[in-house]
């Protein structure tokens, strides 16, 4: 029998125990995934290989991969990198998932403009509300200015040949790392991608849905945007992007945290806080005098 077409876009996850998170995943490409133009590719790093066992009972009817590395978001990216066969790239979290038409979307836009180098959509609730940032409703390109609020992980896809010119994932960077930049790894990634030349857009009619993390604020939560506060200022620093723009950034998380304070909400707050004071200790390069001794990101 002939050998298969490679797939087109190949989707590259990396997850630590979330079985029943990823299994929703696999359950939106299975309904929603153009026949044999879409690969999963897994990286399972838990010691139980749960979501890599998972994926073989399953055995959806899409080309899928499964591997395994040491922890790290951005280490398993990479390991599933080495696996992926398409010549689309994206990297949709293991709790996200994609609601009909989406990849569709993805697969028409860089067939219609062979120059784009990356697109990014926004991410949604499923009752339609934002998730992680205020996205904006006009599309247009992604800029060093605008990326913060135009993309995220799961919400980026980017043609192979442009990331085999500006490298990998910084593995220093980004969730279960083993330095303390707790995120930045994704904007990383897409600086480079914007400083090589490389055209990017942001298409708000490209949506993702996962579920919005500040509705479950705690003390976890809190910890976590201290981390992701620390990545956000290393990227800032290493980028050298605009101070001014920092400054925009911390101030209206600063008048945030005001106003959640005011109403009440204490978790979200001091998330709030924990974000100011990570940025800070990111772009001067100075680790949090609370960080756990002898813990990464």
């Amino acid at each position: 029998m002939p050998e298969a077409a490679a797939p087109v876009l190949s989707l590259v996850v990396s997850t630590v125990g979330r079985p029943e998170e990823f299994a929703r995943l696999v359950d939106s490409l299975v309904r929603t995934a153009p026949t044999g133009q879409v690969e999963l590719v897994v990286c399972d790093q838990s010691a139980d290989q749960s979501c890599a066992t998972l994926l073989a009972e399953l055995d959806p009817p899409l080309p899928w991969q499964a591997t395994t590395s040491g922890r790290g978001a951005s280490v398993g990216r990479n390991a599933g990198l080495e696996l992926a066969r398409g010549s689309l790239l994206g990297f949709p979290d293991d709790n996200c998932w994609f609601p009909p038409g989406a990849l569709e979307r993805v697969l028409a836009t860089f067939a219609a403009e062979p120059d784009l180098a990356g697109l990014s959509g926004q991410q949604q609730t499923l009752d339609g509300r934002p998730s992680m940032l205020r996205w904006p409703g006009k599309g247009g390109p992604v800029t060093r200015t605008n990326f913060m609020k135009t993309s995220i992980m799961s919400t980026m896809f980017f043609r192979r040949d442009r990331l085999d010119q500006v490298g990998r994932f910084d593995e220093g960077m980004g969730v279960g790392s083993a330095g303390w930049y707790g995120a930045g790894e994704e904007s990383d990634l897409l600086l480079r991608v914007l400083d090589d030349g490389g055209a990017v857009r942001y298409d708000p009619a490209l949506v993702v849905l996962q579920d919005e993390p500040r509705d479950e604020a705690d003390d976890r939560f809190v910890a976590k945007m201290l981390r992701y506060g620390c990545g956000n200022g290393h990227l800032w620093r290493l980028h050298r992007l605009p101070r001014w723009l920092l400054v925009w950034y911390s101030a209206r998380k600063a008048v945030g945290a005001a106003v959640r304070l005011s109403r009440g909400e204490r978790a979200l707050a001091r998330a709030d806080v924990a974000y100011l004071r990570g940025t800070w200790a990111g772009w001067v390069d100075r680790r949090p005098g609370d960080w756990p001794v002898g813990t990464g990101s």
